[in-house]
């Protein structure tokens, strides 16, 4: 089919316009001020988030019988959800490994998700929420994630549009940004993963679990009474 000088203009503005919408979508902060500034210190901001709530888990009991259906159930919801989360980051972690700074990564789990390292770790610290039996730390974790992370995640894909290009914006327009599409997933038989570089990265997939033995710890040294509880809560 061969198409007339219209035809052909007609497709390139919508192209364009599709073009400029994404962008849009990805530069949705602007790259300047307090805002971008916390957005892209991911690292230290979640360290100060994660100290704040271990001060509360150090004095801070919750209300109901330790021998309770409620205490088992909401610890073995915790270590389920650190289960998956710890697995999860090491697979997604084996596909970036020795290969992020270098190529757009699209297999694996990066396959239905853009970021699942993010999903990964949003589903660890809910585990860790349930994990401290502790409502008011549940509560305030899923809060910091819903309110600061998007904002972390745009200014992550605004750096991969400007290293990538056509290529990512080809890559946001078929995969969701958080939410898995699991019917768009594909692996390779073969992947070539830098053993060093996974190693290193082996202790970013576990600290969810060792979070986890330092709750219990926690909670072990409060009932011994050598830690005060200075507010229960439910």
């Amino acid at each position: 089919m061969v198409l007339n000088n219209k035809q052909m203009h007609i497709r390139r503005l919508c192209s364009e316009k599709n073009e400029t919408k994404m962008k849009n979508s990805v530069i949705a902060i602007p790259e300047k001020g307090i805002i971008f500034t916390i957005a892209k210190s991911r690292l230290i901001v979640s360290r100060i988030f994660g100290l704040f709530v271990l001060l509360l888990l150090l004095f801070t009991g919750h209300s109901f019988s330790q021998e309770g259906i409620t205490d088992f159930l909401f610890e073995m919801i915790g270590l389920f959800l650190l289960s998956i989360c710890s697995i999860g980051r090491l697979w997604a972690l084996m596909y970036i490994s020795g290969n992020k700074r270098r190529e757009l990564i699209t297999e694996g789990p990066y396959s239905m998700v853009r970021h699942p390292l993010y999903v990964f770790s949003l589903i660890g610290a809910i585990g860790i929420g349930f994990a401290s039996e502790n409502l008011l730390v549940l509560a305030l974790i899923i809060i910091f994630y819903l309110f600061y992370y998007p904002f972390s995640i745009m200014v992550e894909e605004k750096k991969l549009t400007n290293k990538f290009g056509q290529a990512y914006l080809d890559y946001m327009e078929r995969t969701p940004r958080f939410w898995p599409k699991f019917s768009l997933y594909k692996e390779p038989e073969t992947y070539q993963v830098k053993a060093a570089s996974f190693v290193r990265n082996f202790t970013n997939g576990m600290w969810f679990i060792w979070i986890f033995m330092l709750m219990h710890a926690i909670e072990m040294l409060q009932d011994s009474g050598f830690l005060p509880v200075l507010l229960r809560v439910p």
